[in-house]
């Protein structure tokens, strides 16, 4: 038995549609993959964290399904400013500059105004050495397997590892390193490794934060 089949027969309902999804990738032509993987990550995303409609608490998942906690919305946004991309778009600049699927949310802003984390962790990486398309960029590592990334620092905090930080803590500056087409910052969520869009932990927007987007 193949591993995918025995991944197809051996798990919860979420994850099948995701691996008949990948399945799918050998047969799609290049835009077809890449629509494909977007609502792949979507549903990888909501099977690992959603909302809880009567608590209003996010709720945590293993990859079994089995639920490992709850954490609270974040009305911290990590900067204030514009959002210019939202998580998973594919637009066509991006495929020019040979991009992939975006990671991240995309919030615009001035070099050298502080970022701040969305939610208490440990400092997991540092770099401060504009060699890749993230640029200068700092990781952290939170409760329930949850990582975040911030990418095209002007600079990054010089923390040891293990350092902790909470929501208000300056982590870095916003800059235009790295494959970025003007000062932003990007922000990325991870759980288990697996790419979640960030709006799922936070409430509001960043230009007015702790109000609905709704509004």
């Amino acid at each position: 038995m193949s591993v995918m089949s025995w991944i197809y027969q051996n798990s919860k309902t979420e994850i099948k549609l995701v691996v008949a999804t990948l399945a799918t990738l050998f047969i799609l032509p290049a835009f077809g993959v890449m629509v494909v993987a977007v609502s792949g990550a979507a549903v990888v995303g909501e099977a690992l964290a959603n909302i809880n409609s009567v608590t209003h608490l996010i709720e945590l998942f293993d990859t079994n399904g089995n639920k490992t906690g709850e954490v609270e919305l974040s009305t911290t946004w990590p900067v204030q400013g514009r959002v210019t991309d939202e998580f998973g778009t594919s637009e066509r600049w991006r495929r020019l500059l040979g991009l992939g699927v975006h990671s991240g949310i995309d919030i615009s802003g001035s070099v050298d105004t502080p970022i701040t984390t969305f939610l208490e962790g440990e400092v997991s990486a540092v770099d401060n050495i504009d060699d890749s398309s993230c640029g200068k960029n700092i990781r952290l590592k939170h409760a329930h397997n949850i990582t975040s990334f911030y990418c095209h620092l002007n600079h990054a905090v010089e923390f040891e590892v293990g350092t902790v930080v909470k929501p208000g803590d300056i982590i870095g500056y916003l800059g235009n390193t790295g494959t970025s087409t003007g000062p932003h910052l990007h922000f990325g969520t991870r759980i288990y490794g697996i790419l979640v869009n960030p709006r799922t932990f936070m409430l509001g927007e960043p230009l007015n934060p702790g109000t609905s987007p709704t509004t």
